[in-house]
Order: C-alpha cells, then structure tokens, then sequence
C-alpha cells in the first residue's frame, strides 16, 4: 500500500538496542515514503521529547530499560499524543499482546521481520489498518474464539 501523500510519513522509533535501532532508521529513511524524525533508547527518553515531534507513527518496542514499551505507550497517549502506535518486540504472548492493544497500539509486529514488511506494516497502521504478523493475528483470534459467549 502505497500513501496517497506527498509527505514522507514522519515516525519515531523506541528501540533500546543501538543495532535495531539504527537499522530500522535507515531502513525508513531509504523508503521514498517514510523519515525518521527520532530515536529514543528509553521510554523515558521518549516520554520526554515525542509529543513535541508529534510524529504519525511510533514504532516502539516493548523490552526496554526502566518503563516498558507498553507504559509508554500509555503515558504518551495520557499526554495526548494522536500518533498510531506500531510494537516491534519479540513478545509473542497473550497477555504482551493484549497489554500493548489496551494502552494503544494499533498494530504488533514480532522481530526478526523483513524490511518490506515493516515498511508495509507502517504504511498501514497509517493509513487506518492493523497490521500484525500473522503468529499474532492468531494468537487474537485464538483468545476470542475461547471467550464464553455472553449471556443473551
């Protein structure tokens, strides 16, 4: 899906890991769509300075140092921040999933993924989508399948 904008899509990444990091920066500034506007090592650090971005997408992780990448979410959506929230995280369980859907995030990704799907994946939660890997997308599926039906 390409975006129907002239604008490169200015997002923000949360990424303890100097390697990860850099590299998912380079590879949205080498997409003609997407800029890296900041990089945060820190839910702290992003706390900080993301609402004065104000980035459209954050890519953020949920292993971080200090506060986790799903209470950042939360305080950034507490201080207002109207970003769409991608996780990238190697968490693949129900309650990491859930978690980071219920603060705000509306995609979730699990590392190691492919430049082209991360690049989609941003482009989507753009656009409106929810973009998850497909292990993911099954787990969500998988726990609403095994919720009792409500009393009628």
């Amino acid at each position: 899906m390409v975006t129907n904008t002239t604008k490169p899509i200015n997002v923000a990444l949360v990424e303890d890991d100097d390697r990860i990091r850099r590299t998912v920066a380079l590879i949205l500034n080498r997409a003609s769509d997407c800029r890296c506007i900041g990089q945060y090592g820190t839910g702290e650090e992003a706390v900080s300075a993301i609402p004065s971005l104000a980035p459209q997408v954050i890519i953020m992780d949920i292993n971080l140092p200090g506060m986790d990448g799903v209470e950042c979410v939360r305080q950034l959506v507490a201080q207002g921040v109207k970003s769409q929230f991608l996780m990238l995280t190697v968490h693949k369980d129900a309650d990491a999933i859930f978690d980071a859907l219920a603060a705000g995030a509306g995609g979730y990704l699990v590392k190691p993924i492919p430049s082209a799907q991360l690049l989609a994946a941003v482009r989507d939660v753009y656009c409106g989508g929810v973009p998850m890997t497909s292990s993911i997308a099954r787990k969500v599926i998988q726990a609403f399948q095994q919720r009792p039906p409500e009393p009628t």
